[in-house]
């Protein structure tokens, strides 16, 4: 058996916000994570749960760079990416992309479908705007975008095809990881399964590795392969998909999946 390759190693992490208390008052220091360690493997879905402010999705804004660690190391395929110079960092962004949790406020309304799928390209590679137009068309194509849409403008879509239009601007630089921060928690529950189906589908197609943001475990179920369970900063849990389902071990793991509606 192949040894699986490492894309993520991420040891003792932390963040720690300071917030302002007043002028007379000395600000106050609130641990959004604490020494958190984990790895993430080549063409998996590991996923992150937990309820809002339990830390993971600074955990995803601290893998993108959107923020930077107070303590800890985060290594990208064996390099610690605080080493990164100027190109360095290019390529990381080309090589780690995000699909956002709003469908709506993510894309700029005064921007075509084509313009905001083309974006990435044009900042990041030479090619033509025949070429640029080209490649548009052929993930439009792919996520179940019509050409015939490109001139279009957000609002003239519903909120799933708004969600393929982010999806297709994350894939348009073919990524070797996407970070997906809450995709479909803004969508009504009979688009989600085909979003989410979707994203598999891609996942196959591209050799993609997926970081799952969400607070559900029942949509998580279905598409990760493993999955880390935090609560104020801290990791409580971390097991294969199967194990965490047939058999939880901590109480905050049980309570989220008491919490999953039964039909």
């Amino acid at each position: 058996m192949n040894k699986k390759e490492k894309i993520f190693e991420i040891k003792d992490l932390e963040k720690t916000y300071e917030i302002s208390r007043g002028m007379f008052k000395e600000a106050q220091k609130v641990n959004a994570i604490n020494k958190i360690s984990f790895d993430v493997y080549k063409g998996e879905t590991y996923s992150i749960v937990g309820e809002s402010g339990c830390g993971k999705s600074t955990t995803a804004k601290l893998l993108l760079n959107i923020e930077s660690p107070t303590k800890g190391k985060i290594f990208f395929k064996g390099v610690d990416i605080s080493t990164f110079d100027t190109k360095a960092w290019r390529e990381y962004r080309k090589k780690v992309q995000i699909i956002f949790q709003d469908p709506y406020s993510s894309l700029n309304p005064r921007w075509t479908v084509g313009t905001i799928i083309a974006e990435p390209l044009q900042l990041n590679t030479t090619l033509s705007k025949s070429e640029i137009k080209k490649e548009v068309y052929k993930i439009m194509k792919r996520v179940g975008l019509e050409e015939g849409w490109y001139d279009r403008y957000p609002h003239q879509f519903s909120g799933g095809q708004r969600q393929r239009i982010g999806i297709a601007r994350a894939l348009v630089l073919k990524p070797e990881v996407i970070v997906c921060d809450e995709p479909v928690s803004a969508l009504d529950v009979s688009i989600q399964a085909q979003v989410l189906n979707l994203l598999l589908d891609l996942q196959e197609e591209f050799n993609l590795t997926y970081i799952f943001i969400s607070h559900d475990l029942s949509v998580v179920e279905h598409i990760s392969d493993r999955i880390m369970v935090m609560y104020f900063g801290d990791v409580v849990e971390l097991s294969s998909v199967e194990d965490l389902f047939s058999n939880p071990k901590a109480d905050y793991t049980k309570k989220l999946l008491g919490a999953i509606p039964k039909i």
